[in-house]
């Protein structure tokens, strides 16, 4: 269930799927002798994956549908939530009167993502043209050490 649960949450987003995959995640893993000490953090860690997964998708996120899908009941994801924010792991707000997870960050206009990706660009393209250009020389020098070394095989016979 550990693979089917990762399948379902990054290859098909199916997050139903992939709630029902983390339960029987959790069962397998308590049963199972050597990774029963493992299960909570195991299933905190699923948890945060879940969580990153969707919030990708969702700017706004209802905290009982959030707490379905963490196999957690609201309070305990609204608490689960709150350590996240405040351990600045995750850039949200928590709207009280609507009950749900509102997203921060604004994301980077197209344009200055495009902007950002030239500047890079620029500055890689120099560093290659610069690292070109040096081996260009060892070579060059290293072809006359070689052309100096042949000549001075041929005067001593």
């Amino acid at each position: 269930p550990i693979v089917e649960f990762v399948d379902c949450l990054c290859v098909r987003f199916d997050f139903e799927g992939a709630q029902k995959k983390l339960a029987e995640c959790e069962a397998v893993l308590t049963a199972d002798f050597f990774l029963c000490k493992q299960t909570a953090l195991f299933m905190e860690e699923a948890r945060v994956f879940v969580f990153e997964n969707y919030c990708r998708i969702h700017n706004k996120i209802d905290l009982a549908a959030l707490g379905e899908k963490l196999a957690m009941d609201q309070d305990q994801a609204e608490r689960w939530i709150v350590d996240l924010i405040r351990n600045a792991l995750l850039d949200a707000k928590i709207d009280s009167e609507e009950r749900c997870v509102v997203m921060g960050g604004e994301s980077q206009s197209v344009y200055e993502q495009v902007m950002e990706r030239t500047r890079d660009l620029n500055v890689r393209s120099g560093t290659l043209a610069q690292n070109l250009s040096n081996v260009l020389n060892e070579a060059r020098k290293e072809k006359a050490r070689r052309a100096r070394a042949a000549l001075e095989e041929e005067d001593e016979y």
